[in-house]
This record gives structure tokens, C-alpha cells and sequence, in this order.
């Protein structure tokens, strides 16, 4: 009876623990999952972001390999080399072209060049196709020479392979597809 008096009952108790509650389960349980839920979402965030900086960086090192190869042609009196990297999925097509001049081909590579020329800089010359899958979407290549405007090389699997090219009375490296 003491107990009644001071309003320890276990009926008020009850009561007061049911107000705290939500669908029966206690306040702080609630507040955990929610932290939970917040917790996982910010890593789904940051692996997405690590992987998007993963990307990035395979075609940043792409373009130096590359530029670094075509030099040391270059700076030879002659040479023929086969380079081959790994690129980001998605990546189609890499092409080689210069946009202030018309293209000279048709099918497939005129269709990607007449879509380079609506957004990309005329100033470069190496091109990554579709543009939406890469994060560096073109860049300038010195010492090359164009074969033919625009000159797309297929990725197969992930992976470019292809021809380095520079004959002794060359001025310019060529680059061919395999």
C-alpha cells in the first residue's frame, strides 16, 4: 500500500515507460537503428566516392603512361612499341582527332566525332568515348600524328592495345590500333 501512495505501482510504471516507446520498443532501441541506418549509408557514400577516385586516377595514369611512351618515341630516331593499359568499364572507345578540322571517316567514328565537337575543347586531341563514363573526357597528347580524323581505338575487356609508332624520317609518332 505504501507503494500506491508514492506512485511506484507497477501499473504506473508501465504507464510511464509505454509514453518513451514507439511501436512497443523503447526510445533509445529506436534512436540505435537510426544511427545504424545513418552509419551505413554515409560508408555506401564513401565507397562510391573512393571508387569514382579510383576511376579517375586509372585514366590519369593512362595519359601519362601514354604521353610518356609517345615521348620516348619521340625523342628516338625510330621505334615501334606495343602499349597496353587497363581502363575504366564503361569506356568504349578512345580517339584520337582534331576537332577544328571535318572528319573523314563515316559510320561509328563520325557519330562519336560529331558528339565530341558539340562539348569538347578544340585544343585537345585525345578523347575518351562516352565522355559521361570518364572523369578526364579529353585531354592534349603532344608529338602525335593523326592517321585520320577522328582515329578511335576499340576497348576489348577492360583493355586498349596499341602501336606506338615512329619511322626514322618521321617527325611525329603514330599511333595504330592492334
Amino acid at each position: 500500500m505504501k507503494n500506491k501512495k508514492r506512485g511506484f505501482s507497477l501499473i504506473n510504471l508501465i504507464k510511464r515507460n509505454r509514453k518513451a516507446q514507439i511501436f512497443g520498443m523503447p526510445f533509445s532501441v529506436i534512436f540505435s537503428l537510426f544511427l545504424i541506418a545513418i552509419f551505413i549509408l554515409v560508408a555506401f557514400f564513401a565507397i562510391k566516392y573512393f571508387l569514382n577516385i579510383k576511376r579517375c586516377n586509372e585514366i590519369g595514369l593512362f595519359i601519362d603512361d601514354l604521353q610518356t611512351e609517345i615521348n620516348k618515341a619521340w625523342n628516338s630516331e625510330s621505334s615501334s612499341k606495343t602499349f597496353e593499359r587497363s581502363l575504366p568499364a564503361g569506356i568504349e572507345y578512345i580517339c584520337i582527332a582534331n576537332l577544328s578540322k571535318k572528319a573523314d571517316v563515316e559510320g561509328k567514328e563520325k557519330e562519336i566525332y560529331n558528339e565530341l565537337r558539340k562539348s569538347e575543347k578544340y585544343s585537345d586531341n585525345l578523347f575518351f568515348y562516352p565522355k559521361k563514363k570518364a572523369c578526364i573526357p579529353s585531354t592534349k597528347i603532344q608529338h602525335i600524328k593523326i592517321i585520320s580524323n577522328p582515329y578511335c581505338i576499340p576497348i576489348k575487356q577492360g583493355k586498349v592495345k596499341i602501336k606506338i609508332e615512329k619511322g626514322f624520317y618521321d617527325a611525329l609518332v603514330k599511333i595504330i590500333k592492334l
